[in-house]
């Protein structure tokens, strides 16, 4: 099972080298290509990507807005999500069940319900292939029932907004908003979970000084006993069985200078 973090940006204006593009993950397992999640950013380019499904987490734009114009494939969603995007000319759409397991080739995917937003309900992602098991959850302000939810995943990839400032606030009684980086690790930690990549990373990563804020991620990952870093662009991931197989940073086109190679390493 091969991963490509086709985009690591959350919903800001801020762009850089490394966070370019909307957070999107491509989930690749023989012939089978999952998008997970469409943002704004992705608008005309799916023809490219060519992805077997596409499978979304919640209607936000930073996370949907790239099926405006519909898509080359399949989208699966929970059914609120794709009531909420109704507008849109999606020609196959799927409903996914919470808790349910939906299978696309060889690869299981089942939603999790998370807390992140009123009007865009969330959910999680816990997906497997071949013994490998992984938790994908771009947007979360808590993960309900967090010790089950994680319960035998190899690796977490989660929301990587702020590093320790909660973004998280009750609103009609509900959480939402963004926990921290350190907050998750805490849930991984209690879970058993090992590994920890963030994605969706809001402005403090973006606009921030990448080694000095990798350091900092990978030491509060030590001090919870998991490997942690921040994904780029671009970067990818392959394992099976649970174990890890180096990731890279490949060169970006268009002339322009290749950035430094960022390894997540073995596990």
């Amino acid at each position: 099972m091969k991963l490509t973090f086709l985009g690591t940006r959350g919903g800001i204006k801020l762009r850089s080298r490394r966070h370019r593009y909307h957070s999107a993950l491509l989930v690749e397992d023989g012939g089978t290509r999952i998008m997970i999640d469409c943002g704004a950013d992705w608008l005309g380019k799916l023809r490219g990507i060519a992805p077997t499904a596409i499978l979304l987490t919640h209607a936000h734009p930073d996370h949907a807005a790239g099926l405006a114009k519909g898509a080359p494939c399949c989208v699966y969603a929970t059914l609120e999500t794709l009531n909420l995007l109704r507008r849109y000319p999606i020609a196959e759409p799927r409903q996914v069940e919470p808790r349910s397991v939906t299978t696309i080739g060889e690869l299981k995917f089942q939603a999790i319900p998370v807390q992140h937003s009123i009007r865009a309900p969330a959910v999680g992602y816990r997906i497997s292939a071949k013994g490998a098991y992984f938790f994908y959850v771009p947007d979360i302000a808590a993960l309900p029932h967090a010790t089950a939810a994680l319960q035998g995943m190899h690796l977490y990839i989660g929301d990587g907004a702020t590093i320790r400032r909660s973004m998280v606030r009750k609103k009609s009684g509900r959480l939402i908003g963004h926990a921290p980086i350190i907050e998750q690790l805490r849930w991984c930690e209690a879970a058993g979970v090992r590994s920890a990549i963030f994605t969706h990373c809001g402005s403090e990563i973006v606009g921030g000084q990448t080694w000095q804020l990798n350091a900092t991620v990978e030491q509060l990952g030590r001090e919870h006993g998991i490997k942690a870093r921040i994904a780029a662009d671009k970067d990818q991931l392959i394992f099976s069985a649970g174990k890890f197989a180096q990731a890279r940073h490949r060169p970006e086109k268009r002339g322009c200078s290749a950035p430094s190679t960022s390894r997540f390493g073995a596990v």
